[in-house]
């Protein structure tokens, strides 16, 4: 009974070993909000006037440029579950204050969503805005590819 129970002991201890050993816990890959934080090395809680808004346009299914008066531009990322943002005709900015800021306060309203604002990051033109959202989405893509085999 003794060897039989010491048997077991091994066989458990041997496979959560092997367990612990084939399960590697890869990387995730970082939002498009982490990776414009790297690159612009902004905090993400830049705030525009709802009054200055002139447009915006989405570049991706969580991230939006916008417009503003002075030749201002930012990029802002929403939090998940904002389906139709690439889709709706328009959008509405609901604003705290007279402000759209980043830190989750700030929301757009598309259809029958109601996005809530993650992050809002602010440029000096739209190239700079531009060449940012280029650099995360190549960090992005650079940590896929560490995820391949």
């Amino acid at each position: 009974m003794f060897y039989s129970h010491k048997l077991l002991c091994t066989t458990i201890v041997a496979s959560a070993i092997s367990l612990g050993c084939s399960t590697s816990t890869k990387p995730a890959v970082p939002s498009m909000t982490t990776a414009l934080l790297e690159v612009t090395q902004q905090n993400g809680r830049a705030c525009v006037q709802v009054n200055d808004i002139t447009g915006y346009g989405v570049l991706e299914r969580d991230v939006i440029s916008i417009n503003a008066r002075g030749n201002h531009y930012y990029l802002a990322t929403v939090r998940p579950g904002c389906f139709d943002l690439g889709i709706s005709p328009n959008a509405l900015f609901d604003d705290h204050f007279g402000d759209v800021c980043g830190g989750g306060v700030s929301r757009l309203r598309t259809g029958d969503s109601h996005c809530q604002i993650r992050s809002v990051f602010e440029f000096e033109d739209r190239e700079q805005a531009f060449t940012a959202h280029d650099d995360a989405l190549t960090i992005r893509k650079q940590s896929q590819q560490k995820d391949k085999p």
